[in-house]
């Protein structure tokens, strides 16, 4: 069994992961370990490609908030030493469809603002009203931050002298709307981004939806070249600092000494030929989602009560079904654009969510359609995706099995799900399918085995009200040296796991950890 020291082991490389590593590397001077089950790093970041010089990014679609100088563009740029650059999609760089009304979203706040109006021209009060408490569900997300850098017993009186903006930010984003908004028709048109973070308004915290709509309502960003400059690029980083960044190294547990973790078991490899290793470290941070870190990689009742209520909220997943298109020619010829296009069959997101299963009898309930190749300048050849939500029961069958020998049966449910999902573009857009040259397709089942997430969990733990409730969920677990970083900490979203590496690596550089990191963004040109 093989054994080696590192000053910090980071368990998985998706944006959350790389950040903390990065920023230990470079401001704490900290020989970083990055450990990654798949075999190749970035966890959502990563692409991957086809002949034909044919490439599809698996998570990440566009960005918002990376114009320069914001806070997510000096740290986008502090982690990768300015090895990225951004792309601005063309206005309207999103259109909600719904089968009698459509809505392009313009790139600035008062132009989508004025299309709302111009649409609603009864609900203008109620539409100032949503822009304004988007702004102060926002600004409640700062005050949760900030609590995750506080002493563990600051956090509740943070939370009383904010009790006002919590309570916004608390309520379910279905209430809210029903509350705001009288017409459903603009209740529809304002919920249409849940897709972005994967629940339904009746399950989501007011809180996560305004994040969303707030992130992008300047527009959407991508990253030249592709979502994997992105990990390249920070991998390079960390390595340059004297760290190490590793694939197809499965984290199994964490060591524990004295009730104190002093490291990892990882196999190193895959199938049969699989070396166990095992890696020590005095910090450990898991990007792994709290899932995983409370109730697998530790022993059980470690992480005690957090970890069982952590497994209780990790039972309502979002996973989905996505299809990778190659295409004969650009989109445009069928007048397309490389806006995204969201297609609801209904103005109900909450009957949506519930008929996702449906997919498998040829009525989608929606999907989200999209372009890499249209908003990336160096794309040599045309690529589009589609996404629709597909429960994780549907493929459970085929877990044992392994990654591309899962067997004729699966085949041909993913061959279903796929032309289900071209014929409902089609109906959108004659002539789609006839530019489509070769798909390929994954499923829940896909993210699960290269991410590790149960129940092929795209987004972490699902963003409702109690999981922002739970006190015990914080940077620094339970268990004495033993950190979370990415999703599970702030929001999901690229940029939310981001700021949760932020976080994490703020917390361990101590109090004025935050201040040292912001600095050296904004003071990095």
């Amino acid at each position: 069994m093989t054994e080696q020291h590192a000053d910090v082991i980071v368990i998985g490389s998706g944006i959350g992961g790389l950040t903390v590593a990065s920023l230990l590397a470079q401001l704490a001077h900290k020989r970083v370990l990055v450990l990654e089950r798949h075999f190749k790093l970035g966890g959502f970041t990563h692409s991957f490609s086809r002949p034909g010089n044919r490439s599809w990014d698996v998570g990440l679609h566009y960005v918002g908030e990376v114009e320069n100088g914001s806070m997510a563009r000096d740290i986008f740029d502090l982690i990768t030493q300015q090895q990225v650059q951004w792309q601005k999609m063309d206005s309207p760089f999103e259109k909600f469809v719904y089968p009698d009304m459509t809505l392009e979203v313009p790139d600035e706040e008062e132009a989508y603002q004025a299309a709302l109006m111009e649409m609603f021209p009864h609900e203008v009060d109620a539409i100032r009203t949503f822009f304004a408490d988007v702004r102060t569900a926002r600004k409640w997300l700062q005050v949760y931050t900030l609590i995750q850098l506080m002493p563990k017993r600051v956090g509740p009186l943070l939370r009383v002298v904010y009790r006002g903006r919590e309570k916004l930010a608390l309520s379910l984003t279905g209430t809210y709307l029903k509350r705001r908004c009288r017409d459903p028709r603009l209740r529809a048109i304002l919920a249409s981004q849940w897709g972005n973070y994967g629940l339904p308004p009746s399950k989501s915290a007011f809180l996560i939806h305004a994040a969303i709509v707030g992130h992008y309502l300047n527009g959407g960003y991508y990253p030249v070249g592709g979502a994997s400059t992105i990990a390249n690029s920070i991998a390079s980083v960390i390595e340059r600092y004297g760290g190490r960044c590793l694939v197809n190294h499965t984290v199994t547990d964490i060591l524990l000494k004295d009730g104190k973790a002093i490291g990892v078991k990882a196999l190193a490899g895959s199938g049969t030929r699989a070396e166990e290793v095992v890696y020590y470290a005095p910090v450990i941070v898991s990007a792994a989602g709290a899932y995983t870190t409370l109730c697998k990689l530790l022993p059980p009742c470690v992480a005690g009560l957090l970890a069982k209520e952590v497994e209780r909220l990790s039972q309502d997943r979002f996973s989905a079904v996505t299809v990778y298109l190659a295409l004969k020619d650009s989109p445009k010829t069928v007048g397309l654009t490389a806006a995204n296009h969201w297609l609801f069959s209904s103005m109900d997101h909450d009957d949506m969510y519930r008929r996702a299963e449906q997919i498998l009898d040829g009525r989608p309930a929606y999907c989200f359609l999209s372009f890499p190749s249209l908003r990336n300048p160096q794309a040599t050849s045309h690529t589009a995706e589609i996404i629709a939500p597909l429960p994780y029961h549907v493929v459970a069958q085929w877990r044992e099995r392994p990654w591309k020998r899962r067997g004729e049966d699966y085949e041909a449910l993913k061959r279903r799900v796929a032309e289900t999902l071209l014929s409902f573009v089609e109906a959108y857009v004659p002539g789609f399918k006839s530019l489509v040259d070769a798909w390929e397709v994954s499923t829940p089942l896909t993210i699960e085995t290269f991410t590790g997430h149960r129940f092929g969990a795209m987004y972490g733990l699902p963003a409702t009200p109690e999981r922002y409730c739970l006190s015990g969920l914080r940077v620094q677990t339970p268990v004495p040296n033993v950190y979370l970083t990415g999703a599970d900490v702030i929001s999901p979203g690229i940029v939310g796991a981001m700021m949760g590496g932020v976080t994490t690596a703020a917390h361990l550089m101590g109090i004025n950890g935050f201040y040292r990191i912001m600095t050296a963004a904004t003071h990095l040109k």
